[in-house]
């Protein structure tokens, strides 16, 4: 199995509106730009999505290595693309997918905001005098096939129009919640529905390492046990002015949007709530029961169908009631297994699991109407003995957890995760590291910095695990 979601993307054959293949081509031709500005505009107008080069637009299929300057599809090239057709101008990413040893480039592109992508230049002309790519003033969106074309009818315009008003409502929601009373605390059924989609995503996970372990060499099967009693349970609900859980319509859809963001702001080649595309890994909806309740929820990541054993694993479930849970073992653990060294929490992997937690319940947060607060539950497990290292030779604090778990609920104004997002990252990380606190060693009040994070999120040598802008 590839290394990333990306890589899944290449051998994957997506039919998703969201993903649009593209043979390799010469980006410097007029008319090629123009196409590619059209494909661009339709996906953000989609609500983002990828353009992937070296991948037959018909078969699907990988094309493999080209003789094509990689210049021709940089960041530079993509964004130069942007930069002359398009407004407003969205900041497009490129990455680099490896399949079969060959590095395919992947654009992702975010949503559109406030207002929809339209094209502010005509296209070049072919030899009819037509207009290649895009037409000034025309707005592009995508259809069944894939395709991208203008809109043309009263319908297409629905959802595009939905996520435009959302954007709007909630910069409005800005201004008036500033000048108006707090709103009402969570109710008591928020926080327990929240707390009993975590355990039943404990439950779950647990049962599905004991599974995966009976498919496995027997070298790997305590391995896997452990990561089965070991594991970080990270969550949180949405919650309205009323206290109550706000629902979500369309979770697969929405999930997927915010995937595409987060690949600028909490991925390391791998996220939280990452939704792959091959089939055998691809998200599905279940139902489940919570406090006697029937309700849906997407699955991600089960583990028998992991078809290459990594460090860590990960499990996810978003509801169709506003709440996200994520449950993962320790990379820590992974590291020690290896190298030796004595069992231990890191900084960087604390971050890593709380930034992605908190930064998918921000920019979910985004996509839906009327947020007031968000309920974030941690449930630390299979703590006992461990210390807090930088690595596992390096010791930030000698102090051993007592305890074999550590939980806690914090509840975030949703205008401290929008707007002051560092202040509700520190709210959230203090106290895990405050299990580690000792005199001369670790004062985590004054120790848990920007600077801090971003001094850590560096030593993954990638621009997109990074705090949102302050």
């Amino acid at each position: 199995m590839p290394g990333s979601d990306l890589s899944e993307l290449i051998a994957g054959k997506s039919e998703d509106l969201g993903v649009e293949y593209k043979a390799w081509m010469d980006t410097s031709q007029p008319e090629v730009r123009a196409k590619l500005a059209r494909h661009i505009a339709a996906l953000s107008n989609h609500g983002g999505g990828y353009l992937i080069f070296g991948v037959d637009d018909t078969t699907r299929e990988p094309q493999g290595a080209t003789a094509l300057d990689p210049s021709l599809f940089s960041q530079d090239a993509i964004s130069a693309i942007v930069k002359r057709y398009l407004d407003p101008r969205i900041q497009v990413r490129v990455e680099q997918a490896d399949h079969a040893g060959v590095l395919y480039p992947v654009v992702i592109v975010p949503s559109h905001g406030i207002r929809p992508v339209i094209a502010v230049t005509d296209g070049p002309q072919d030899d009819k005098g037509r207009r290649v790519g895009v037409r000034q003033g025309e707005i592009y969106i995508r259809a069944a096939g894939p395709e991208s074309v203008q809109i043309k009818h009263a319908d297409d315009w629905n959802t595009l129009l939905e996520r435009c008003l959302s954007q709007r409502s909630d910069l409005l929601g800005k201004i008036l919640r500033q000048s108006i009373a707090h709103p009402s605390q969570p109710s008591t059924r928020s926080r327990d529905l929240l707390l009993a989609a975590v355990e039943a995503a404990a439950q779950d996970f647990a049962a599905q390492t004991e599974a995966l372990a009976g498919l496995v060499e027997s070298k790997e099967q305590a391995r896997i046990r452990a990561a089965g009693q070991q594991f970080s349970l990270l969550g949180y609900v949405l919650v309205n002015a009323d206290g109550e859980p706000i629902d979500i319509e369309n979770v697969r859809g929405v999930n997927d949007r915010v995937s595409i963001a987060m690949h600028r702001y909490a991925y390391t080649g791998w996220a939280s709530f990452l939704p792959l595309t091959v089939p055998e890994r691809a998200p599905q909806i279940r139902t489940g029961s919570l406090l006697s309740t029937e309700h849906g929820f997407l699955e991600g990541m089960r583990l028998e169908h992991t078809g290459v054993l990594t460090g860590a694993f990960d499990y996810w479930r978003i509801y169709d009631c506003g709440i996200a849970v994520t449950a993962e073992s320790y990379h820590e653990d992974y590291a020690t297994s290896r190298q030796g060294g004595a069992p231990h929490l890191s900084p960087l992997q604390i971050l890593v699991k709380l930034h992605s937690l908190l930064a998918h319940a921000r920019l979910l947060g985004q996509e839906i109407p009327g947020v007031q607060q968000v309920i974030v539950r941690m449930d630390w497990r299979g703590l006992a003995g461990r210390m807090l290292m930088w690595d596992t030779t390096r010791v930030v604090s000698p102090v051993k957890v007592t305890d074999d778990r550590f939980v806690k609920t914090v509840t975030l104004p949703w205008s401290d995760l929008r707007d002051d997002y560092f202040a509700a990252l520190r709210r959230v990380a203090l106290p895990i590291f405050g299990l580690f606190a000792n005199a001369g060693w670790l004062d985590p009040d004054s120790w848990f910095t920007p600077e801090l994070v971003e001094q850590e999120f560096a030593k993954l040598r990638v621009a997109t695990m990074r705090l949102f802008d302050r």
